[in-house]
């Protein structure tokens, strides 16, 4: 088994779990007695397609281990290494940060140094940013009024 494919496969299932886990928290949504999906239906439909991946990779992994010629190809370096680790602890810190500081300014945060970690120029990964941070606030706090945290510590400054 391919170090990197470990680790992918292990953060995968460490994340659908903590999502699977804190999507519980989430209130149920009730109409006329029936119960619908309500918000933690998309993080559960995500966080079993993770779990269901990372399955994969671990079966793929295990069945071709007897296969060395394939190894040669699935050679780690560190570049790639570090940037599995980066979006990991991007994605663990993500609700944590968005809780303090607000998911507009995460969301930009985030996706910027991103970006610019992957290797891009810093006025690109500033635009990029920002739209993927209005998308978000566009898709999910107007079109589908899914309350997005405000941040705590804006909330002080109000």
């Amino acid at each position: 088994m391919s170090v990197a494919d470990v680790i992918l496969g292990s953060v995968l299932v460490f994340i659908s779990f903590f999502v699977l886990l804190y999507s519980r928290k989430f209130p149920h949504f009730v109409v006329r007695g029936v119960r619908l999906p309500g918000p933690s239906f998309f993080p559960r439909i995500l966080a079993v397609l993770l779990l269901i991946f990372a399955v994969y990779i671990f079966v793929e992994q295990f069945l071709l281990r007897k296969r060395k010629a394939l190894w040669e190809e699935h050679r780690i370096d560190a570049k790639s290494l570090l940037n599995v680790l980066w979006i990991s602890l991007m994605v663990l810190f993500f609700f944590p940060l968005a809780s303090l500081i607000g998911t507009f300014i995460t969301v930009s945060l985030m996706s910027f140094l991103l970006t610019v970690v992957l290797k891009a120029k810093w006025y690109e990964a500033l635009i990029f940013s920002f739209a993927v941070a209005l998308v978000v606030y566009l898709i999910f706090g107007v079109i589908f009024k899914i309350p997005l945290p405000g941040g705590i510590l804006l909330a002080k400054l109000r």
